[in-house]
């Protein structure tokens, strides 16, 4: 079990025993980037019991024992050398769960590193930082037998607290006492100075949570169903636990997939989702697909790999799939960069230099599919894409600006399009397309030839400047490339030989 820096360009594996799951994520390590390409999970049930009895449930733990022996064999098979496991809020408080740990590494190798509950609210909040690095507000992670909070900002995380509130530690029998339930969270959270009518974000971590999201999506007919950063206000939260508690659990089995898994632990979370944002006052819930395991791996990350934007190093890593070259997508963020420079900006400037980076990585995503399916499919393909560090209407923007690298078209039958850009960011979308077209087609997706121009709005012109010994490669194609990225910015064209 590696306990070093974690290894560029090689695979990670973290294996998370859990209150109620036990789950293990392969991730591919590119610079800051982390793209899970295996993920498997058993929800074993391990606290269930925790509650009343102390122990770990007996069934549970053959469950996870079970898992993590495949999940063992699965990482010796991938030959993965960098492997993580981290034992959550169940090993840690049950009597047994020292034993059940030392049972782990003697029957499949893997040693369990058992968290403080302040630890696993820092590794929950480095998690969310990976996917959210201006994050500030609070992280709330729900397992299923504790609740971890700590504040986060872009500065750094805060000190971490634990609560015994987990929907498996308040469960008493099959039926649910809300009265009861709602006394229990409000005690248990009423030490806190943590919420005190903080307001602003609250970030949720945690599958329960996860779930009533996509109920929520489902309420809404929510354009995107992407998880990662989908917003709630307060009253959205409230609609949801009140929806929550109106239902049988058959009738929760029936409302949506992944409610059906949880149905017997999602009036539990939504009970203490209410209470935090009542108690805290938040303006919005911001939903985190980063978490724990993301923080496992943070944790572990060289300063130089740190350093890099996270939405940029994952369009670099996306990118690297299917480009020759990750070079040439830094050079054409530079390129670019006069082109748009007195654009007005749709984003917050800072935002949008992120934006218009990432979109650059992108450029040459589209480059091994047939010209025809580009166009149907570079939406959808980027707008669904694991990126980090993006919200939905920003994933909506990239994906229609690398629609727009290789179309003037607008995206056809694409509601997300439609319902998350105002017409001002469509038609940035579209000119940021077009130069990254322009550069692209110019140079053939060659960074050393594209070094052979560079082209800048002036006095209400896109004038495109091209070293004498390279006029050869401005061809009518690059002409029209030219004229319909002037067209987009507003502009009119011009080629001038230097």
């Amino acid at each position: 079990m590696s306990r070093a820096v974690l290894e560029d360009g090689a695979d990670a594996a973290v294996i998370d025993v859990g209150s109620n799951s036990v789950r293990l994520v392969v991730y591919r390590v590119d610079g800051r980037a982390l793209t899970p390409i295996l993920n498997e999970k058993v929800m074993a049930g391990l606290g269930r019991d925790i509650g009343h009895t102390g122990v770990l449930s007996a069934n549970g733990a053959e469950a996870a024992m079970r898992a993590i022996k495949r999940f063992a064999t699965l990482i010796e098979a991938l030959h993965i050398e960098q492997v993580f496991a981290v034992g959550t809020a169940a090993v840690r408080e049950a009597k047994d769960g020292r034993a059940f740990a030392k049972r782990i590494e003697e029957e499949t190798g893997v040693k369990l590193r058992i968290l403080s509950g302040e630890d696993e609210a820092r590794l929950s909040a480095l998690g969310v930082s990976a996917g959210a690095p201006d994050a500030k507000g609070l992280v709330g992670d729900l397992g299923g037998a504790s609740l971890e909070l700590i504040a986060i900002s872009p500065k750094g995380v805060g000190r971490g607290e634990t609560f015994p509130i987990g929907p498996l530690t308040l469960m008493r029998g099959d039926e649910i006492d809300y009265d009861q339930i709602n006394e229990r969270v409000a005690g248990a959270l009423s030490d806190t100075k943590l919420l005190a009518k903080r307001g602003g974000d609250f970030y949720a971590v945690g599958g329960a949570w996860r779930a009533l999201g996509r109920i929520d999506l489902a309420l809404r007919n929510h354009p995107l169903g992407v998880l990662h950063h989908h917003e709630m206000s307060r009253a959205q939260v409230l609609k949801v636990a009140e929806v929550v508690r109106g239902q049988s659990k058959r009738s929760l089995e029936k409302l949506e997939e992944a409610a059906a898994k949880r149905a017997e632990t999602l009036p539990y979370a939504a009970v203490v989702l209410a209470h935090i944002m009542q108690m805290g006052q938040f303006e919005r819930v911001i939903l985190s697909a980063f978490g724990l395991r993301e923080g496992v791996l943070i944790e572990r990350m060289s300063a130089q790999a740190l350093a890099t934007h996270p939405l940029i190093a994952a369009a670099e890593a996306l990118a690297g799939r299917w480009s020759r070259n990750r070079a040439f997508g830094a050079a054409l963020e530079q390129w670019i960069a006069p082109i748009l420079e007195k654009q007005p900006n749709v984003f917050p400037k800072k935002r949008e230099e992120v934006l218009r980076g990432a979109a650059a990585r992108l450029a040459d995503v589209g480059g091994p599919l047939h010209p025809d399916q580009r166009v149907e499919v570079m939406f959808d393909l980027v707008l669904r894409a694991p990126l980090a560090a993006i919200s939905h209407e920003e994933r909506a923007f990239l994906a229609a600006a690398i629609h727009h690298r290789y179309t003037k078209a607008a995206p056809r039958h694409a509601e997300a399009y439609m319902r998350l850009l105002d017409d001002e960011r469509q038609a940035a979308a579209a000119a940021l397309g077009a130069a990254l077209r322009l550069g692209a087609d110019l140079s053939g997706r060659s960074e050393t030839l594209l070094a052979s121009f560079d082209a800048s709005a002036v006095d209400g012109k896109l004038v495109l400047r091209v070293k004498k010994e390279a006029a050869h490669l401005v061809t009518e194609t690059a002409a029209r490339r030219l004229d319909a990225a002037a067209q987009a910015l507003g502009l009119t064209a011009e080629t001038k030989i230097v």
